[in-house]
């Protein structure tokens, strides 16, 4: 039995994580020491199936609202590959933005790209190396959600 509340409804989204939705994303959010709350995995089977979906959900500020704390969800399609490292502690405190780059055709999202400084990483191995929590998916979006417990 799951306990945990549900993961908050849609308010604003979802947006598709596109070169300009990304930017939407990254210009809405401070992501210095925002929170990853969950992370739902989910594999659909069948005919019109999408594969290996993911859910992030991150607790991060609102730029123009004051800094509100507000989550914001990932959703991601067509999840080919994915590293979730123990985290030490509670829970993953992220320093910098997340960091979306194409390999190969997959939108790679790493979560905790401080190691590249203002580098990108040159190809899919090196997104993933290293990397403590990151995904390898066909395409996404990403939401704006209610406040918890609303």
């Amino acid at each position: 039995m799951d306990l945990r509340p549900p993961v908050p409804a849609r308010r604003l989204g979802p947006h598709p994580l596109t070169e300009d939705g990304v930017a939407a994303l990254l210009a809405r959010y401070a992501f210095g020491d925002a929170c990853v709350r969950r992370v739902v995995l989910d594999q659909e089977f069948g005919p019109k199936s999408r594969g290996r979906v993911a859910r992030i959900v991150i607790d991060a500020r609102v730029v123009d609202e004051d800094l509100r704390w507000e989550p914001v969800c990932l959703d991601l399609a067509g999840v080919e590959r994915f590293r979730i490292d123990e985290s030490r502690g509670f829970a993953w405190v992220l320093y910098d933005p997340p960091q979306f780059t194409r390999f190969d055709g997959l939108l790679q999202v790493d979560l905790c790209p401080e190691r590249f400084g203002s580098l990108r990483p040159g190809s899919a191995r090196e997104a993933f190396e290293g990397s403590e929590l990151v995904f390898a998916a066909t395409g996404g979006t990403w939401s704006a959600l209610q406040p918890w417990g609303s």
